[in-house]
């Protein structure tokens, strides 16, 4: 224990001897504060309410903070800040009008109209599949009552042919593709 503390304290006594490094001089402090005169110049900051963010429990209250900033003596005191609310936010104020913001306003436009154009053809065409579908549910159910009419009238067709002749209007079928082409 006792060599480790001899050599430490020789290490201590040769890292004091030894000399700087030529040629790197330190620099002046505060070269400007020299040349000229300054003063304090307190700046305040409203802080809002906040959570504090080691402790989620803790809620700090809204307070000022001032900061005190040196400045040179030839700067007014003209330095105190405005409020937040005598400007309205960045958000609220409207873009300037630009060539950029025209051509696309412009284009939103032309693109709003195309659509509008789209949906008044899908709605025209949509009313007139409407009126097709309903054309074609009329003309089958008039194809089914004419059908069953059809039945009907060969039912009763068979039913007094069977008792008589076979009248001179009615035709027997010539071939089964006659008879199989009408489909119902």
């Amino acid at each position: 224990m006792r060599f480790l503390l001899i050599i430490f304290s020789l290490s201590i006594l040769a890292g004091c001897a030894s000399q700087p490094a030529a040629g790197v001089k330190a620099p002046p402090l505060r070269p400007l504060m020299a040349a000229s005169p300054v003063k304090f110049s307190e700046t305040r900051y409203d802080v809002r309410s906040y959570r504090d963010a080691a402790m989620p429990t803790l809620r700090h209250e809204a307070h000022v903070i001032y900061r005190r900033t040196l400045v040179p003596v030839t700067v007014s005191n003209e330095l105190e800040t405005v409020p937040r609310t005598s400007f309205p936010p960045a958000s609220l104020m409207p873009l300037p009008a630009s060539d950029e913001l025209s051509a696309e306003l412009a284009t939103q436009r032309k693109i709003t109209a195309e659509l509008r154009a789209i949906q008044t053809a899908v709605a025209d065409a949509g009313q007139k599949m409407q009126a097709q579908y309903a054309l074609l549910v009329r003309q089958s159910a008039e194809a089914i009552t004419l059908r069953e009419q059809l039945e009907m009238e060969r039912h009763r067709v068979r039913s007094s042919s069977a008792g008589e002749s076979t009248p001179a209007f009615a035709q027997p079928a010539t071939s089964a593709n006659e008879t199989s082409s009408v489909k119902w």
